[in-house]
Order: C-alpha cells, then structure tokens, then sequence
C-alpha cells in the first residue's frame, strides 16, 4: 500500500500537467480575411506591403511635428523589471535640460508601460517615477499555484492588470490625444498569437477617439504587450472596424523583437529612398546584453529568470546589429543607452528596493550625460571593447548625438 501511495504521488504532476494540456479555452472562429477586414488604420500587422508602407508614412510624417528642426524617435526596449533603468534615463534626462520632444516614440514590453509617459511629456515624469518607485510592483508576480497547470500563464494577471490601470488615468489619456493630433506618434507593439507576427498599435489614435471602447483597447494593449508568455495568460484584444469584429489573442511585443523602430522586413531591405529621412534614433534597452557567467541555480525560479535573461540578450544583440547596419547603410544618427556594469540587473525581480535602485541609476547617468555616451558595436566581442577602453557595454553610437 505504502509504493502505491508513492506511485500516485509520483504520477499526480503529470496526470495534472495532461489535464491542463487538454483544456481548451473555445474562441469565435476566423481566418486571414476575416481578420483584415477588420483591421482598422490604427492596426498595423506588416502582413502586406501596403501595411508596411503606411506605417512608415505615418511615422514619416510625424517629422512635420517637429519644434527644434530635428526629426527624433525614440524606442524603449522590454525588459521586465529592468524598466526602472529606463524611466530613470526618462526622468534624468528632463532633469538635465536637454531631452529631446520626440517625434515618435515606441514601446516594447516594459518600454510599453515607460512610452505613454514619456510621449505625454516631462510634466508626467513624477508619475513615471511613481509607477517605477513607489513599490506597486512587489506583488506583481503571484503563482497560481496548481491551477497554472489548467489555465494559460504561471502567474495572477491581477496584479499586471491593476498595475496598469493604476497608472493610466485620464489626464494621461487627454495629453497622449492632444500630441497625436499635433502630429506626433506613439507606437506599441504586440506579439499576435495567431499571425505569429509583430502588431503595432497607434496608442494616440486609439486614445483620441475618447470612448469606453477605447478606453480598454488602450489598457488592453499596454497589458498584451507586458505579458510575458508562460509567466502571464495572454491577452484577448478586440479587433473592430466598419462592423467587422474579431478577438485576437496577444502577448509580450518582446517575443518578437526587442524594441521597434521600424518594421523587421524593411531592416532586411535597401530601398531607393532613406524611409526615415534624416532621423535621429534613440534606443533605451532595459537591460545589459553581454553574456555573463553565472553557475544557475535548480530551482523553478532561478531556471526561469536565467532563461528569460538569456533570451532577451541574445534578441536585443541580433535587434541592435540590424539596427546598426540599417543606420549604417543610410547614414542616420544611433545612439543607445542601456543598463551600466556596476548596476545591478535582474528581469523578474520587481521589489521596490531592486526597482527603486535601478531608476536612480539611470536617473544619475542621465544627469551627469553618461546614458549615451559610449561608442560600443554589439556584435564586437567584450574583451575586444576594453582593449579599446570601454568599460561597459552600454552604447551604439552612430554619428554623435546633437545636442
């Protein structure tokens, strides 16, 4: 009776895991046409050319919105918790008296969450701080506990959800649709499940239409965006437009790629004319992409935040390489910040005190005009950049940055 017992405790996991392998959420049934004849123009999936084409249009033409004479977009990377480094070079940067209006800005993930603040202007810096600082994230990361086996996501989506809404108040929402209409661009990306593709979301003119609906697809978004497949449930998002409707199923932008500057397929091209004109790019990559070693720890957690780090390193050093090659070939200015040597980095860890440290540091090296100042190629070696007197990974920079 006694190995009988141990037979059954043995073999629960993995009755458990089979039944949650076989439970299915039911979903309205739709195809390709279906889901682009409801596609409305603040959707953009890079399926066609014609959508590709727009996009860049679009983002183009926010150059006409420009105050200073210069053309600049920023692109805020995912990252997890390492998005307070991000909100800090944010806030440090207004603090300096020198950062730019941008004339698009983009958001990836946690970029996602810093971006709408960052769109709205410096006067909503306190409450980017807040949203980083003020320990709002400690609970972020509740399991589930046995029933992450039958639902989709390990962890609560409560605590993302809430999050969210705790952050993006109307006042926010009003100053997004005031600067969409003055010509300027706020773009957040998503990973659609079922295309298997990047979507990209126009936040301005979903915010401008001002009505419940979209209201939601605004929080909706931010929160698809952030959900870390497997750590979070995705996000359904509905598709509407011209009386066509369909639910499309969401998640992390940053499964994809790890910051948006332009659609994947145009970095792989070589157009006639520049696509971005004379633009100024920005990239705030929240996080360090060096390999580091590290003896793992077994345990669930441990094995989760390293494959997670490891994932998101690999991806910004091939996203930063295109990058790189694309500002090369059209002799455009690149400048990337990311999180220093010394600074403690760590995805899944959203305590006040890691969030908090992390936002200091970037508001520091923005302060002192150090979050863009090294000259550093992803694809050199590490050792190769210290022979040469780099001591942190932290910068591409193509052509100096203007002032």
């Amino acid at each position: 009776m006694r190995r009988l017992r141990l037979l059954v405790l043995m073999l629960l996991p993995v009755a458990l895991l089979a039944l949650g392998a076989c439970q299915t959420i039911p979903r309205p049934v739709f195809d390709a046409a279906d889901l682009a004849a409801a596609s409305p123009p603040w959707r953009y999936d890079f399926l066609t050319p014609e959508a590709r084409d727009r996009f860049v249009r679009e983002t183009v033409n926010a150059q006409n919105a420009t105050a200073d004479g210069t053309f600049d977009i920023l692109a805020l990377s995912g990252g997890g918790a390492n998005g307070a480094y991000g909100a800090g070079v944010m806030v440090g940067w207004s603090q300096a008296g020198d950062r730019p209006q941008f004339e698009v800005v983009t958001g990836v993930s946690t970029g996602a969450l810093i971006a709408p603040f960052v769109f709205a202007g410096p006067r909503f810096d306190p409450a980017l701080e807040h949203a980083y600082t003020s320990g709002q994230t400690d609970d972020l990361l509740k399991s589930r506990g046995l029933l992450a086996l039958t639902l989709p996501g390990v962890f609560k989506p409560e605590p993302l959800t809430n999050l969210v809404l705790n952050n993006i108040s109307p006042e926010l929402l009003a100053a997004i649709a005031e600067e969409h209409r003055k010509g300027r661009r706020l773009y957040v990306s998503t990973t659609s499940l079922d295309t298997q593709t990047q979507v990209v979301w126009d936040m301005g003119a979903i915010a401008q239409r001002d009505d419940a609906a979209s209201r939601l697809l605004f929080v909706n978004v931010l929160i698809a965006s952030a959900s870390i497949p497997g750590a979070f449930p995705p996000v359904l998002l509905d598709v509407e437009y011209e009386g066509r409707r369909i639910q499309e199923l969401h998640v992390d932008g940053g499964t994809v790629s790890s910051f948006l500057v332009v659609p994947q397929a145009l970095l792989l091209e070589a157009p006639n004319a520049r696509p971005l004109g004379d633009a100024r790019i920005w990239i705030v990559v929240n996080g360090k992409w060096d390999p580091r070693f590290e003896v793992s720890r077994i345990s669930a957690i441990s094995i989760a935040a390293r494959s997670f780090d490891t994932m998101m390193k690999a991806l910004q050093r091939s996203d930063l390489t295109a990058i790189t090659q694309f500002a090369r070939r059209y002799d455009l200015t690149l400048s990337v910040a990311a999180i220093p040597d010394h600074a403690e980095a760590n995805t899944l860890d959203f305590t006040q005190a890691h969030m908090t440290a992390l936002f200091q540091t970037g508001e520091a090296e923005a302060l002192a005009g150090r979050a863009f100042e090294r000259r550093v190629d992803p694809s050199e070696p590490r050792q190769s950049r210290r022979r040469h007197g780099a001591q942190t990974p932290p910068t591409v920079v193509i052509a100096p940055p203007v002032d």
